[in-house]
């Protein structure tokens, strides 16, 4: 038995040598396609549980069995796995190549580029095939819905209309909201200075840390462009053209001519002690006709018609390895939904690339853009469409157009102004940006970048005797307008990149200086005696105001920047910036704006290995501030005014002191954010996003400071106070579906945001608290833009007033057994008062809350509204199946609250008088007893009416939805082409709101949204 155990002992101890005789040790090192050490990545022996993970130099050993058919497979998360067959290997050197997920895409970010997945700071980028989905003449527009923070509010919807830009929330009380945009390294005016198609990049810098560098007017944040270069090879001809069609929606009716009559009826009644008079004491001949004959003017039809809007772009692209050029023409046309409004426009850019040595490069790009407008006053048009009176004759019996449709001198024919108003607006922008490279060693370059850009504004305006100003005051009058600006720019840029082993280095320095001139002239001319000459017979009028203007500011700045990055882990950030602006007092004319940013890529770590779905996770935070200028050319001085006075006989011009006291201490508003993201991406980043959780404090705030008039001035620019934004932001992207022939993707964006005020001018009356500034609706923890008023409890019902009566039409009071009916009784026994009026309180009035219950409405009734809705988001989904794709964009904003001007305002008929047309509602009247709107009245408005105007403006809204074709390859090679692709697209199809307007985002008077539907097409040469 012993001799047994023996025996098989010996036989174990033979096969494990034979075993060990039969491994060998395979050796190499795992880097990045940039010689970068990968550290923690995994060696396995696939189909067996042998593996290992490189070390912190990116090195490995492991033992295989020798001379094996076996594979090792090599992966790290965010690169592409790689197998080799170990056969007689021993050493293994391998460069892996990152995945194709996003994280390896170059962003630019100021005077620079990062790879997507070293960026630390809050940068969102926008792929410019998504943006130009939203196929509009708005590059503006483009933006909505696809950046988390980013809120897009169309303010005019007409031919040559833009939207604003708010980012992260209002941070000035008086200064400017909107970003700056940067293109190609160089300040432009507005995005839509740009031509959509030249886009082939857009980033929003979010926090201070990626603003940091541009210092001066960051502080709203920073759009980069970056537009179409040349490639190498041979020439590439693009064509990418639509034409649409474009159509008025509103959410609102207003009364026909049978409704119309009975508001005015309802309007008379109120007024002659609730009894229904006659017709003929209430209508004129053109109303009586139109109410017998049962007809009705429809504005809307008449005034709001279908219009066309088209895009055509045309590109070339060629190149070889010393020289590169892109050359990008477009042209716009949109013809408004309001008759005569229309728009035209062309660019063209041209950008050059020429390396003229192997350490010297020099560029240029340069655009020239031009457009021609006609707009005759669209504000007051759109308002009469709402308030003009159905009832009456559009024409005249000789077929001109009746002044007065319904001979009620409110009421003003619209079509009138469309043909007696002529506004011509002629726009050039011209930009011309060239630069020079230089690099005389590896990691080093220097940049010279100088730009010119100029803007030129020419407006014609002409109002004949018988549009509606020339109708009210007998004459024609016109004006004429001039304005130019021209901005300088010159940047010595300093860069260096280095890495010493694992450890990356890039260092940056910038000087800055700029000038911007603008000068305006103007001509206003009244009481012009005929319109034989139009626009040219200004020189005729009795009256003319020539008003001249012209300023200069200049901005100096300095940057440096260091980031940091070890072995694709650790990464810091470190920004400071020092900005001279003219516009400020001579004390404080530079602000310093330092940043700092740290990022972890904890998916990189070692003890991140076995967690195999996991293919990104990073943790990033930063601090610092960036500035705002908010203040205008000589805004910190005391100015003087042009007086004129008598000698003699003769008029001289003098000058006084202005009203504003001058202020040598004025500086810059400043922004200081704090940011936390967690980055993370699952399963090959097919599932991946970001949530973001800032808090951006603003100090020094640019006000006018009121002053007592006795000491010579009224005001004073001054500094003050603090504003608070912080919000939660998140972003959500999903490849759900990826197979060879269907891919389907989905994203989502949430953002919420509070605004609110910290600090105003202290404790002045010393009760311990912060002090509200209650006449400019400031007040301490509220937001900036608020509404102040009372609440409405809806309409003083006659049972309320008169309990247990009935209403007699013929006397027109509430009777008990034919007798007026005593007013009700409060808890203390007196006769109910409306607190409102301090008067016994009528049915169909407003009712008013008593908020504090003394008997009366004054301030303290007050509730404070936010203007500032709860969140907004956006959903999108996209799908490709062969050569079919389809995507849809659904964009909300929720918790808004506007004041609807529609609701309660005279001049936008909303006060139920009688004498304008106006948005149709449930209004009171003794046989209709509505608690919604009060009972119309002809002899003035409703007491309390102002405060029925807040109105809830959450939408959602169908966005767009594109259709498009593309076709195979083999096609498109057999009609000689590259590239072929139809596309149909619906915009602003569908929005669910209860806002009556015709949009729940834009102002009562503003240009109407319309819905489009275009058809594209897009081809290669």
């Amino acid at each position: 038995m012993l001799k047994k155990k023996i025996t098989f002992s010996l036989f174990l101890c033979f096969c494990s040598i034979l075993a060990f005789a039969q491994t060998k040790t395979v050796t190499g090192k795992i880097t990045s396609a940039d010689n970068t050490p990968l550290s923690g990545a995994t060696v396995m022996l696939k189909n067996s549980t042998t593996s290992t993970t490189t070390g912190n130099k990116g090195t490995f050993s492991i033992s295989v069995p020798a001379n094996s058919s076996g594979i090792l497979v090599i992966t790290y998360v965010g690169f592409e796995s790689r197998e080799f067959e170990i056969g007689e290997l021993t050493t293994l050197d391998v460069k892996l190549t990152e995945t194709s997920t996003g994280l390896n895409e170059v962003v630019v970010v100021g005077y620079g580029t990062q790879k997507k997945s070293d960026i630390i700071s809050s940068v969102a980028s926008i792929k410019p095939e998504k943006a130009t989905r939203n196929a509009t003449l708005d590059v503006g527009e483009m933006l909505r819905g696809k950046a988390a923070g980013v809120m897009i509010t169309t303010s005019d919807a007409g031919p040559n209309g833009s939207s604003n830009i708010l980012i992260r929330g209002r941070s000035s009380i008086s200064g400017g909201t909107a970003p700056i945009v940067i293109a190609d390294g160089v300040r432009i005016g507005s995005i839509n200075d740009l031509n959509p198609n030249d886009i082939a990049g857009i980033e929003i810098l979010k926090d201070a840390a990626a603003q940091a560098i541009y210092g001066a007017r960051a502080s709203n944040g920073v759009i980069l462009i970056t537009t179409k270069r040349g490639k190498t090879g041979k020439l590439s001809v693009n064509y990418n053209g639509y034409y649409g069609t474009q159509t008025a929606k509103r959410n609102f009716d207003v009364y026909n001519g049978q409704e119309f009559a009975q508001l005015k009826r309802e309007a008379d009644r109120a007024v002659n002690r609730n009894i229904m008079r006659s017709d003929a004491l209430i209508f004129s001949a053109d109303e009586l006709a139109a109410i017998s004959e049962n007809r009705s003017i429809d504005w809307s039809g008449e005034i709001l018609k279908p219009a066309s809007i088209q895009n055509h772009d045309l590109s070339f692209s060629a190149g070889n390895e010393k020289t590169k050029i892109y050359v990008g023409g477009n042209y716009q046309h949109m013809t408004g939904i309001v008759p005569t409004t229309n728009t035209n426009k062309g660019t063209v850019r041209v950008n050059i690339d020429q390396v003229l040595t192997s350490w010297l490069k020099a560029g240029v790009n340069t655009s020239f853009q031009n457009s021609v407008s006609s707009d005759p006053g669209v504000s007051g048009i759109v308002r009469q469409i709402v308030t003009a009176s159905p009832l009456g004759n559009i024409y005249n019996a000789d077929g001109s157009y009746n002044v007065r449709p319904g001979g009620n001198q409110e009421s003003f024919n619209p079509l009138l102004n469309l043909k007696e108003t002529q506004n011509r607006v002629t726009n050039r922008n011209d930009i011309i940006n060239i630069f020079f490279d230089v690099s005389p060693i590896k990691g080093f370059n220097y940049r010279l970048n100088t730009s010119r850009r100029s803007w030129n504004f020419k407006e014609l305006n002409y109002n004949t005797k018988l549009s509606e100003s020339g109708v009210a005051n007998g004459f024609a009058n016109g004006s004429i307008f001039f304005q130019e600006n021209v901005e300088w720019l010159v940047e010595n840029i300093l860069s260096y990149n280095t890495r010493i082993r694992s450890h990356n280095f890039n260092f940056t320095l910038v000087g800055t200086a700029s000038e911007q001139d603008y000068y305006s002239f103007r001509n206003s001319a009244s009481k012009i005696p005929n319109d034989i000459l139009g626009i040219y017979g200004l020189e005729a009028a009795m009256i003319n105001v020539p008003d001249i203007a012209g300023n200069k500011r200049r901005l100096l700045t300095g940057v440096s920047r260091i980031i940091y990055d070890y072995a694709s882990k650790y990464s810091a950030q470190i920004t400071y910036t020092g900005n001279g602006s003219s516009v400020f007092g001579t004390e404080n004319k530079w602000g310093f704006f330092p940043a700092v940013a740290v990022g972890w890529n904890i998916h990189r770590e070692k003890f991140m290995s076995n967690f195999k779905h996991l293919s990104n996770l990073k943790l990033r935070a930063s601090y610092g501030s960036a500035g705002n200028e908010a203040n205008g050319p000589y805004g910190s001085l005391s100015l003087a005014n042009q007086v004129d006075y008598l000698f003699g006989v003769d008029r001289i011009s003098g000058y006084t002191p202005g009203s504003t006291l001058s202020n040598p201490m004025l500086k810059w508003e400043t922004s200081t954010t704090l940011n936390f993201a967690l980055d993370f991406g699952l399963f090959g980043n097919r599932l991946s996003g970001t949530v973001e959780y800032y808090n951006k404090r603003t100090t020094d705030l640019l006000v006018n400071r009121q002053l007592n008039a006795s000491i010579g001035y009224t005001s004073q620019p001054y500094n003050i106070g603090e504003i608070e934004n912080k919000g939660l932001e998140l972003q959500i992207d999903a490849i759900a579906v990826d197979k060879k022939d269907l891919k389907v993707q989905a994203g989502l964006i949430f953002s919420k945001n509070k605004n609110s005020i910290i600090r105003l001018y202290g404790d002045l009356n010393g009760d311990g608290r912060e002090d509200d500034d209650v006449g400019n609706n400031w007040f301490i923890g509220q937001p900036i833009s608020i509404f102040r008023q009372p609440k409405y409890l809806g309409v003083w019902q006659a049972l309320e007033v008169y309990p247990g009566s009935t209403f007699n039409s013929a006397t027109g009071k509430w009777e008990i057994n034919g007798v007026q009916a005593p007013v009700a009784l409060d808890k203390n026994g007196l006769p109910i008062v409306d607190p409102f009026t301090g008067r016994t309180p009528v049915p169909g009035s407003v009712k008013i809350e008593d908020k504090n219950g003394d008997g009366k409405i004054n301030a303290d009734d007050n509730y404070i509204t936010s203007q500032n809705p709860d969140w907004m988001g956006s959903f999108n989904l996209s799908a490709i199946y062969k050569g079919f794709d389809i995507s849809v964009d659904i964009y909300t904003v929720q918790g808004i609250i506007r004041n609807n001007q529609f609701l309660y305002d005279y001049t936008a008929g909303g006060d139920l008088r009688g004498n304008r047309n106006g948005i149709k509602v449930d209004y009171w009247t003794p046989e209709n007893p509505s608690n919604t709107y009060p009972q119309p009245n002809a002899g003035t408005s409703p007491p309390g009416m102002t405060n029925l105007g807040l109105q809830d403006a959450s939408y959602w809204r169908l966005q767009n939805v594109t259709l498009g074709y593309t076709f195979s390859p083999k096609v498109v090679s057999r009609l000689k082409l590259n590239s072929l692709r139809f596309y149909a697209t619906g915009q602003n199809l569908l929005t669910i709101t209860d806002y009556q307007a015709y949009s729940p985002e834009q102002d009562l008077y503003a240009y109407p949204m319309t819905r489009n539907f275009i058809f594209g097409l897009k081809l290669g040469l």
